[in-house]
């Protein structure tokens, strides 16, 4: 079945900057959302950035795309500015929908969450100075761009697709005259057909025919650039939302029985706290802080603490940098984790948060979290001079020398940390915690647990399964029984130390043929399931009556055990 070729997205792409509107963005996120028709304001349903950036994130993020402005949007003129947009800019797009375009999209007054559209919005359109004159936008060309990696059978069955993904067969919005038309007005299907989807390469470069290449600052108007050089800064519109319904926790990144965490961390979250999730190891800590986010909207960066951090990882420091027009270094600010996810809005996520010292590593930060501004002990230098740092939480006036970083409000900093790692690892202090909500992770319930071991094995061919025998013998007593195995001697593990287990065990089955159910057992106990007790002497004759069971060597194991734990053998 053939593709796109890049030709034809070509002229897709030219026949969408001719004929199309930015605002289209936002009419067909509404469409897709089923935002109804209506002169009843009643009939009004929920809509926003969320779903603008999900329509965003499902047709207009090409591959290998800028990571700061990963949305490309090829409706109308540009006016020489980059289409390369970040995640702010489903929410700005509706502010000037809401301001500038209230014939076509409406809310009920006082509403800022609901939207409709006007019984005559089609009309509206056609009719709109940014319309009059132009034709109605091709599908066949719409669909180029929309499905250009996408198999297809036609011209016709794409434009179909397009049709059906973003429902719009409704309000007369296809034919002579109106907003859509069926027609191949670009001639897309004139030019053949390729055997293969465009390269992300090849997809860079041709949109880079186009537009300018972005900049790695946020998009801004030119009244914001003009509100910016006078000293001013407005709020930074949120990409998504940490207002969820029950209806949005069915999944996180395939993790099972988390509902009752995700719960309180969406909670704690929207009531503008920070959140640690704390638990055994191995139960998903990391990945739901992580899907959490995605789920919410808001873009993220992952980092994990280290007993050698300092404000210079969290904050930033001064640290040599080449000099514009110079040969020479010269020392300039260099934001740390901290810092630079809150200048590129990205919320960050901490994993192993509790191995930092934490007093000697977040520093000023403490003020920060409690939601108040705080100026830095450093300056930058930029174009209006060597100026002090200051992250600010509020909008408003910013004095002539100071280098404002604003803190969105909807900013997060989520942490991880292992349950088991409270009796070695640096103390947390009472001002940290304060500022935090603990989420526990437990272990998921026995039968949940067994499920998910099974189901990993499943995935393995009968024959290589069948060799795991006494792998998942010992994984089933070891680690889903709260009161047995592991957790009789209070060290309980979450899946996926086993998940990992498992995978290596077929991994071994697969290209040793000759090896046995025991050395497997073995292989996979030393290689992840002792590590996780380094610096455990306290539980090393407990942990080694346990793994012995399933091991033959018990002085080998004992031996190996040693070396982690720190117990001579």
């Amino acid at each position: 079945m053939p593709y796109f070729s890049s030709d034809q997205i070509e002229r897709g792409l030219s026949h969408l900057i001719e004929t199309g509107h930015q605002s289209l963005v936002s009419l067909l996120a509404m469409l897709q959302s089923e935002v109804p028709m209506s002169g009843d304001a009643a009939l009004a349903v929920k809509f926003g950035s969320q779903q603008e950036n999900a329509l965003l994130e499902q047709f207009f993020r090409p591959d290998l795309g800028p990571d700061d402005k990963p949305f490309y949007v090829p409706f109308g003129d540009a006016g020489g500015k980059t289409r390369w947009h970040d995640t702010s800019y489903a929410g700005s797009s509706l502010q000037r929908q809401r301001k500038d375009r209230s014939a076509i999209f409406a809310q009920p007054p006082g509403d800022k969450k609901r939207w409709f559209l006007r019984p005559d919005y089609v009309a509206q359109i056609v009719a709109s100075a940014n319309t009059a004159g132009k034709a109605s936008i091709s599908l066949p060309a719409l669909a180029a761009w929309l499905l250009r990696r996408a198999e297809i059978t036609d011209l016709q069955d794409a434009t179909q697709k397009a049709v059906a993904a973003l429902k719009l067969d409704r309000d007369n919005l296809i034919g002579d005259g109106a907003v859509f038309t069926e027609s191949d007005v670009a001639k897309v299907g004139e030019l053949p057909f390729a055997d293969e989807p465009i390269e992300p390469e090849a997809l860079l470069e041709l949109l880079g025919k186009f537009s300018p290449p972005p900049k790695s600052k946020a998009d801004a108007t030119d009244s914001e650039e003009a509100n910016s050089a006078s000293g001013i800064l407005h709020e930074v519109i949120a990409p998504g939302s940490w207002e969820l319904g029950e209806g949005d926790l069915d999944d996180f990144a395939g993790l099972q029985g988390v509902r009752e965490p995700v719960m309180r961390a969406i909670s704690a979250l929207h009531s503008g706290m920070h959140i640690i999730f704390t638990g055994p190891p191995g139960t998903g800590k990391t990945s739901l802080a992580e899907a959490v986010c995605k789920l919410a909207g808001f873009p993220f960066w992952t980092v994990p603490a280290t007993d050698q951090w300092t404000t210079f990882e969290t904050i930033g420091g001064y640290f040599p940098v080449p000099a514009e027009g110079s040969s020479e270094d010269r020392l300039d600010f260099l934001p740390g984790a901290v810092v630079a996810a809150i200048e590129q809005q990205r919320c960050l996520i901490i994993d192993e948060i509790n191995r930092a010292d934490i007093d000697k590593a977040f520093g000023e930060l403490f003020t920060l979290l409690t939601g108040k501004s705080v100026t830095l002990p450093y300056r930058r230098r930029s174009e209006l001079g060597f100026r002090r740092v200051r992250l600010q939480t509020n909008p408003g006036l910013v004095e002539a020398d100071i280098d404002a970083i604003q803190v969105p409000h909807w900013w997060r900093l989520i942490g991880a940390m292992n349950d088991a790692d409270k009796a070695s690892l640096k103390r947390l202090s009472l001002a940290f915690i304060r500022r935090f909500a603990f989420i526990p992770i437990d272990l998921p319930e026995f039968n949940t647990y067994v499920a998910i071991l099974k189901r990993e094995l499943e995935l393995a061919d009968e024959p290589i399964r069948a060799r795991l025998t006494e792998l998942e013998t010992c994984l089933l007593a070891l680690f889903p029984d709260r009161t047995a195995g592991l957790g009789s001697i209070g060290l309980p593990l979450g899946p996926g130390i086993p998940l990992t287990m498992i995978r290596h065990g077929v991994s071994e089955a697969v290209s040793w043929p000759h090896r046995t159910g025991g050395e497997i057992v073995r292989s996979a106990i030393e290689s992840y399931l002792i590590p996780q007790f380094q610096g455990r002497p306290d539980k090393h004759s407990e942990i080694l009556s346990v793994l012995s069971e399933h091991v033959a060597d018990s002085d080998g194991l004992a031996s190996v055990l040693g070396v982690w734990t720190g117990v001579s053998t």
